[in-house]
């Protein structure tokens, strides 16, 4: 059954209506029906079962059936997102971490990033949309696009940071020599095409980040991240 996003969704209401891009998705391009039930996230951890029940020129509403609450996880994880020379590369980025779970995506410049802007708006598309394909309860949060070194320059010393380095070590080799448990916040970051400068990867190593070897093929950035999230995630779930 299909997914729908309605950040107007909480936890006390009986009916909810659809306008705009996703009633059009679920009435022209799903042609539901009335009576066809659906679900429906607010992307702040609720999921609802509903039934629709109007339909009109410009809207659609919903009865609903029930809803259920997603606990969210103690462990927090930023990744610190370069921006691609191809949109499309940046984009599969930006589906799969969300897929994954991150909590939020931070999209950054650095000295050798080629593309330096991005679509907010269209960013957020892609969450959304990935939430709803993977039926994950929690949008991520989205930044503006910063600076690596202001980025850097305003974080809290209580994350672990971990970036991809071919010279580092394995993520499972580390976790006896890093207490994961201890920490409730992350962030994971790659190099940007060109990959870091000496001086961002002094940057790195100031602020207590941990260098890790991906494998020994080399990685595209994108591939790269949601490798190391991935890693992450299977780590901090044992």
């Amino acid at each position: 059954m299909d997914l729908f996003y309605n950040p107007q969704l909480s936890k006390t209401p009986s009916f909810l209506k659809f306008q705009g891009e996703e009633f059009h998705h679920i009435t022209r391009v799903l042609r539901y029906d009335i009576g066809q039930e659906l679900f429906i996230t607010n992307g702040k951890g609720l999921i609802a079962k509903a039934k629709l029940i109007k339909i009109s020129k410009s809207e659609c509403e919903c009865e609903i059936i029930n809803i259920e609450s997603f606990i969210p996880s103690e462990k927090k994880i930023l990744a610190l997102l370069p921006i691609l020379r191809n949109q499309e590369r940046f984009e599969f980025a930006l589906e799969k971490l969300t897929e994954l779970g991150v909590t939020e995506i931070v999209p950054y410049y650095s000295e050798r990033t080629v593309k330096k802007n991005y679509r907010k708006d269209r960013a957020q598309k892609i969450l959304i949309s990935a939430i709803k394909q993977s039926f994950n309860p929690y949008l991520p949060d989205l930044s503006e696009l910063i600076s690596f070194k202001d980025f850097f320059n305003s974080i809290h010393p209580d994350n672990l940071i971990l970036f991809g380095k071919p010279d580092g070590k394995l993520l499972i080799n580390l976790k006896d020599s890093i207490n994961i448990n201890y920490y409730k916040n992350f962030i994971i970051t790659v190099g940007p095409e060109g990959d870091f400068t000496e001086s961002e990867l002094n940057l790195l190593n100031a602020k207590g980040g941990i260098a890790v070897n991906l494998g020994g093929n080399r990685l595209r950035s994108e591939t790269a991240i949601i490798c190391l999230l991935s890693q992450l995630k299977m780590l901090i779930a044992f």
